[in-house]
C-alpha cells in the first residue's frame, strides 16, 4: 500500500470500526453489578452513604434525625492499553493481520470494568483479616487495603460493620470465613440506586492514534500507535447489599444462611434494611468458575432424590426451595 494520506485514513478508520466490533460483540456482566458514576475530579466524594433515616407518626412539631456523616471518597485511576503497528507491514499490504488484534483492544475495553471488579472482590477476601495500606496484585491490578475499605471504616466484606447512631453500635458482619479452603461466593441485591460497588468513571475510555506518517514513533522505529486510555475507579459502596462466603455451596442451606444473614441486617435507625428483597433479576449469586456447576444446580436444578432415600445425600433436601430465587453470574475473573 502507498503510504498516502488519504490510504492510511481509510486503513485506520477501517481499524476503529475493529475496535468498535470487538467492544460490541464482547459480554459483560458487572453493568448488573455496579452502580455506575461520575466524577469531575481527581477524586470523587460519596457524603451520603451511611445515611439512613426512619418514619414516624408526624405529633407536634418535625424531629430532625441524628445522620450519621461519613466522608467516603474514590480516587480516580488513569488506566491505558497501547498497540503498535509497523509501518513496513502497512506497505507491504500486511495490515490485515492487525484487524483482530484491534477487535481484542475493543473486548479488551467492554470488560476492564469486569476485570476490576473480580479484582476488588479478590482484594476484599484477602483484606478481611488484616486490611492494610501494602499494595497486592489481583488480575494484573495493585489493590491496597485502602481500596477496599468502605464509608464506615472497615473493609467491604467484613464481620465488624458498626451498625445504629455514634455511642451505640452493634458489630455486624457480612461475610463468613468458616469454610476453609473452599473458594468465595457472592451475593449482590441490586435492586436499589445504590449498590455494593461503585463504577465511578472521570474520563470515558476511547480510542487514540499516533499515525501520522511524520510521528517521532514512526521516523524513529517505523511504528504507528494506537491506544485506549481513559479514568476511572472502583470500590465499595453499600456493604449491607453485599455478602461473601467460603461455605460449601453444594449444600443449600449454606446458601440460606447467607441470605438470612442479609435479610437480617438493619439500619441505623434499627429498622430493616430491606436486603434481598428485589425481584430475582436483580438479586446475584456470583460465582468462580470452580463453583459453575454447584451453581447452575441450585440456582437452575432440582435436586432429585427425597433425603432418606437410596442415593440420597444426608442433609440435601429433595425439593430445591432456592430455584430461580436469584440470577447467577459465572465470573471468570474470579479465577
Amino acid at each position: 500500500m502507498e503510504l498516502s494520506a488519504g490510504n492510511l485514513a481509510t486503513l485506520f478508520t477501517g481499524f476503529d470500526m475493529k475496535f468498535q466490533s470487538g467492544f460490541e460483540m464482547a459480554p459483560l456482566l458487572s453493568d448488573k453489578i455496579v452502580t455506575p458514576t461520575s466524577s469531575a475530579s481527581t477524586v470523587g466524594l460519596y457524603p451520603f452513604m451511611g445515611r439512613t433515616t426512619k418514619f414516624r407518626e408526624w405529633k407536634g412539631e418535625r424531629e430532625l434525625q441524628n445522620l450519621e456523616a461519613h466522608t467516603y471518597q474514590l480516587v480516580n485511576r488513569d488506566m491505558e492499553d497501547t498497540i503498535g503497528v509497523r509501518v513496513n507491514d502497512i506497505a507491504d499490504d500486511q495490515y490485515g493481520v492487525y484487524e483482530k488484534m484491534f477487535e481484542q483492544l475493543g473486548w479488551d475495553t467492554k470488560t476492564l470494568t469486569d476485570m476490576l471488579l473480580g479484582g476488588i472482590l479478590k482484594a476484599a477476601i484477602a483484606d478481611i483479616d488484616s486490611p492494610t495500606a501494602a499494595a497486592a496484585i489481583f488480575n494484573g491490578w495493585s489493590f491496597k487495603g485502602a481500596d477496599v475499605v468502605g464509608y464506615d471504616g472497615n473493609t467491604l466484606f467484613s464481620a465488624s460493620h458498626p451498625v445504629g447512631l455514634a455511642g451505640n453500635t452493634t458489630a455486624t458482619s457480612n461475610v463468613n470465613t468458616s469454610g476453609g479452603g473452599n473458594p468465595y461466593w457472592f451475593l449482590f441485591d441490586c435492586g436499589r440506586p445504590i449498590t455494593g460497588i461503585i463504577w465511578q468513571l472521570r474520563e470515558a475510555f476511547k480510542l487514540v492514534r499516533m499515525n501520522a506518517i511524520t510521528d517521532e514513533e514512526v521516523f524513529k522505529h517505523k511504528m504507528f500507535r494506537f491506544g485506549v486510555d481513559g479514568r476511572a475507579a472502583i470500590g465499595p459502596a453499600l456493604w449491607q447489599l453485599c455478602y461473601a462466603s467460603n461455605l460449601d455451596l453444594s449444600n443449600p442451606s449454606n446458601f440460606g444462611l447467607a441470605v438470612a444473614a442479609m435479610e437480617g441486617f438493619k439500619t441505623d435507625a434499627g429498622q430493616p434494611f430491606g436486603a434481598w428483597s428485589s425481584i430475582p433479576t436483580k438479586k446475584f449469586l456470583m460465582v468462580p468458575p470452580a463453583l459453575r456447576e454447584v451453581g447452575e444446580q441450585l440456582m437452575h436444578g432440582q435436586f432429585g432424590a427425597i433425603e432418606g432415600a437410596s442415593g440420597a445425600v444426608a442433609g440435601i433436601p429433595g425439593t430445591n426451595i432456592w430455584l430461580n430465587s436469584a440470577t447467577l453470574l459465572v465470573n471468570p475473573y474470579l479465577a
